[in-house]
């Protein structure tokens, strides 16, 4: 019995002591936990504690998020007027219902439109500075002008062009003949394509007189192989007058190169000067010092004496439905040679009792039949162009030096025929088109022409040619008129100005 006993009281003894430890530990445990929930309770309550930080954290988180409302709202805004201007219309030049490209415009060009009354300046986004379906055609002036306001002063002087789009055409009835045909014109880019992507490579049968289509009319090929396809040409919208011409006819005639060049209406135009001197005075208006405000490079603008394919460009134009078409260009009659004038009927000749480009004869002395278009084609005075028979005759150099020494791209120049004769030449000129002379009339002589104009090739010693006409001509003037001079400024001769943009 007395080993049992022991046992137990061992057993007792390990119990009491396992109670002990346990109240030991439960007591450590409480003062743990009051330890734990002071630091818990000052961490969250007390100062910088939980709760002090989480009210900081929410204010610092609402402030950043604010502020990325803030940003987004700038964002979405600026995203906004991003996109209002990408669905606005870019600015840029105007291009009407007929025209693939817009008028090719250079430094010193100022867009002008007619107002009913005046020439007001415009800018070429303007969709009312021409519409060729309309026959409007585009006018610029240059810098020599003086506006009030926005109106062209008239007074003073100034150059006006006007714009001769880039076209192919084909003759559809009257070719090489006396009888008036028709011309039918399509208007094309650099490319030779009119608006609807159409490419025009159309070649011209002189023996037959037969086109594959319509072809590329030669005057907008400027320059050797045709190295500039020019979009069009600005052309002097008158005769050419200088800023000494008055109302006064003898202020007109002068044969020199030191005067100053204008293209204006109402003034009587610049006569008398010989075809070197024409020639040097229109290369002339780029260069340094010029009034114009153009560029002195030939490689941006290339002024010239307007070439014998340059007048046919004009005049194909006013014949086609963008121009005067059925009706005959008016003469004008005016005997003091008064630029931008017309009588009282198509064909009256030498009278001072005329009424200005803007009056309702004037407008139909014009190419298009009113004020947009270019004046003084029909009468005025015999008008020179870059163009002669390349015979030999001593005359091309007495009188046309400047022009005979010039680059081809200034110049058409034609071939003698078997024989220096008025018909031979004219034959020998049958591939030649686009100058208004073979393809628009019958014979070198007479009044051969459309319209009963008068027609007469150059040949021995007058090998250069004239265009348009005179005051005195009469019905025979026009501009399918063509004619013969020795090139020298014995008698009243004007000229006309081409400005290419290259």
């Amino acid at each position: 019995m007395k080993k049992k006993q022991i046992k137990k009281v061992k057993l007792q003894e390990q119990l009491n002591n396992q109670k002990g430890i346990t109240l030991v530990a439960l007591v450590i445990t409480i003062a743990i936990l009051i330890i734990l929930s002071t630091i818990t309770i000052d961490a969250v309550f007390g100062d910088n504690g939980l709760l002090d930080k989480a009210s900081g954290i929410k204010d610092s988180t609402e402030n950043s998020l604010a502020q990325d409302q803030a940003d987004l709202n700038n964002l979405m805004g600026e995203y906004t007027n991003v996109m209002n201007e990408d669905s606005k219309v870019p600015e840029g030049p105007y291009v009407d219902s007929v025209l693939p490209v817009a008028p090719e415009l250079a430094e010193g060009m100022t867009p002008v439109k007619w107002n009913g009354s005046n020439w007001i300046k415009t800018t070429e986004s303007d969709s009312e500075w021409y519409d060729y379906a309309n026959k409007k055609w585009a006018n610029v002036v240059l810098g020599d002008s003086t506006f009030n306001g926005n109106t062209l002063d008239e007074t003073k002087p100034y150059t006006m062009l006007v714009w001769i789009p880039r076209y192919a055409y084909k003759i559809t009835s009257g070719w090489h003949s006396s009888t008036t045909g028709t011309i039918e014109v399509v208007f094309i880019d650099e490319n030779d394509q009119d608006k609807n992507g159409k490419t025009y490579a159309g070649t011209y049968d002189g023996s037959t007189g037969t086109y594959s289509d319509y072809v590329v009319h030669p005057a907008f090929n400027y320059g050797n192989s045709n190295e500039n396809k020019l979009r069009g040409l600005w052309v002097g919208k008158y005769e050419t007058s200088n800023t000494d011409c008055t109302t006064t006819e003898s202020t007109g005639r002068y044969d020199g190169t030191s005067k100053t060049i204008q293209i204006k209406a109402g003034v009587t135009s610049w006569r008398n000067i010989s075809v070197s001197n024409i020639y040097t005075v229109c290369t002339e208006m780029n260069k340094s010092g010029n009034p114009y405000g153009l560029s002195t490079s030939d490689d941006v603008v290339d002024p010239h004496m307007m070439k014998n394919t340059e007048w046919g460009a004009c005049a194909y134009l006013s014949k086609s439905k963008y121009g005067k078409e059925t009706e005959e260009v008016w003469i004008n009659p005016n005997s003091n040679y008064i630029t931008g004038q017309a009588g009282s009927s198509v064909s009256e000749s030498s009278t001072t009792s005329t009424t200005d480009y803007k009056s309702t004869n004037g407008q139909k002395a014009s190419t298009s039949g009113n004020t947009t278009g270019v004046y003084d084609m029909s009468g005025g005075t015999y008008e020179f162009v870059a163009g002669y028979v390349n015979n030999g005759n001593s005359n091309l150099t007495t009188y046309g030096s400047n022009l005979v020494g010039a680059v081809v791209k200034y110049k058409d120049v034609y071939s003698k025929g078997i024989s220096d004769s008025a018909s031979n030449n004219y034959t020998s000129a049958s591939s030649k088109y686009g100058d208004a002379v073979y393809e628009i009339s019958s014979s070198s002589k007479g009044t051969t022409s459309w319209y009963s104009d008068y027609s007469y090739f150059p040949d021995t010693s007058t090998p250069f040619f004239l265009r348009g006409g005179d005051c005195i001509s009469g019905s025979n003037a026009g501009v399918f008129y063509f004619n013969y001079h020795n090139g020298s400024n014995n008698n009243y001769r004007s000229f006309r100005v081409v400005v290419p943009v290259l």
